[in-house]
């Protein structure tokens, strides 16, 4: 049964706001804010196998241990600059900071790279000329969009499986 969820976002005010949320579905979880990656592998097997992972915006590097232990899975959330993830950017443009699409990506994270799957993705088409800081507020828009959608599967069910495919313009 699903006890507890570790978070990892990049901002302590995202952590309130992604908490409550995860709450609203599943008022019982209690979730971790307060863990440092180093502190993962000092946590208990017993502790691990109720709890899953997730991360917003950047999920620190997990050992292969840890992850197996983590008996209802990790997840990450977070932008990059692609129009097809998975695939090397075929130009240098589309490789940039500045790269004219944009994904938000939800992906499930494993101890093997065939389980690194994707189970949620919206790519979208930044107007010409965006600044560097509307850019961040539209990807992480989109991205907090995605993990509304998300949250009552993540608060609430046992995998996260189905894969959410959106192209936006």
């Amino acid at each position: 049964m699903l006890k507890t969820i570790i978070l990892f976002s990049g901002r302590t005010d995202y952590q309130h706001a992604l908490s409550l949320l995860l709450r609203e579905h599943n008022p019982g979880l209690s979730i971790w804010t307060d863990v440092l990656p180093s502190d993962l592998d000092l946590l208990e097997p017993e502790v691990l196998k109720d709890s899953r992972l997730v991360g917003f915006g950047e999920t620190p590097p997990l050992t292969e241990d840890v992850v197996k232990q983590l008996g209802h899975g990790a997840y990450q959330f977070y932008a990059a600059p692609l129009q097809h993830p998975g695939l090397p950017p075929q130009t240098a443009a589309e490789a940039g900071d500045d790269a004219p699409c944009v994904s938000v990506i939800a992906q499930a994270i494993g101890p093997h790279p065939t389980f690194d799957h994707i189970i949620g993705i919206e790519t979208f088409t930044l107007p010409p000329s965006v600044e560097a800081s509307a850019r961040e507020r539209i990807a992480f828009t989109r991205l907090a969009h995605m993990f509304w959608r998300m949250s009552h599967a993540l608060a609430c069910d046992t995998t996260l499986a189905d894969v959410e495919r959106t192209r936006l313009n």
